[in-house]
């Protein structure tokens, strides 16, 4: 993701640069502005996925250019800074949809709960593309194949192993296979012999097995990549497949 910030006043644009650690939120890019001007130029160039603008600056103000900018590029959000807890301000900045507005000096507590907000909706966005396109890749499967038994459950199994740091929901899977919930569950169990739910079970151990095997990385992280946040969970899981816990199964390598 990329952040672009935007405030005439140079010592709080270099401040706001460097006081956050940007890549904790997701951002890769942190590109910078002094005036309306320049944020164009810039939303221009890149796709910028968030501005955090202050609003009053000479020329053009950071409320006219976000409105330009949701014109022009519906996708950016924007956060507002600003001096004064101005009543007009906050009614424009709802206006046009503004994600959030923050006062001067800021709080930097009060923005990092603001980015971490705005991180989670960004993922969760991504999520519902990926499923869209799923979607249309099923949709292209059943013109071109009939939607025979096997594409569908490719296309089940290629959607488990691209979310599996995700919940994965058997409602979800469904849809991408224009079936219903209990009907892909029978069929998925009489083809393959496995439940879906013991299919993503088994992928998740296959993964966390070999994360255990070939990193360092703590039994708490490498739960949290194959999406099981409760580590009482996965541990459980983990015997049930295995016969062993994660702690037993990385001492054996370990020996």
């Amino acid at each position: 993701m990329r952040v672009l910030l935007i405030d005439d006043e140079i010592v709080a644009l270099n401040a706001l640069n460097k006081r956050v650690d940007w890549v904790k939120y997701g951002f890769t890019d942190v590109m910078t502005a002094q005036d309306a001007a320049s944020a164009k130029q810039m939303l221009s160039k890149h796709t910028i996925d968030l501005m955090i603008s202050d609003i009053e600056m000479p020329g053009e103000d950071g409320l006219r250019l976000f409105e330009y900018a949701k014109q022009t590029y519906p996708l950016v959000e924007c956060i507002f800074v600003t001096c004064h807890a101005n009543f007009d301000y906050i009614k424009k900045a709802m206006k046009y949809k503004a994600w959030d507005y923050i006062l001067k000096p800021i709080d930097y507590e009060e923005l990092d709960n603001l980015l971490l907000n705005f991180a989670e909706y960004k993922e969760k966005m991504q999520q519902k593309l990926d499923i869209d396109q799923f979607l249309e890749k099923a949709k292209i499967d059943k013109k071109e194949k009939d939607a025979d038994g096997d594409s569908r459950f490719d296309i089940v199994k290629q959607y488990i192993a691209a979310h599996i740091r995700e919940q994965i929901y058997v409602e979800d899977l469904a849809k991408l296979v224009h079936l219903n919930s209990q009907h892909l569950m029978r069929t998925f169990k009489r083809e393959t012999g496995q439940s879906i739910l013991e299919y993503i079970g088994q992928q998740r151990i296959t993964i966390a097995s070999r994360l255990l095997k070939e990193t360092d990385y703590t039994i708490n992280f490498i739960a949290d990549c194959v999406g099981c946040e409760n580590y009482s969970y996965f541990t459980k899981l983990f015997k049930k497949h295995t016969g062993v816990t994660p702690r037993e199964y990385r001492g054996q390598f370990k020996k």
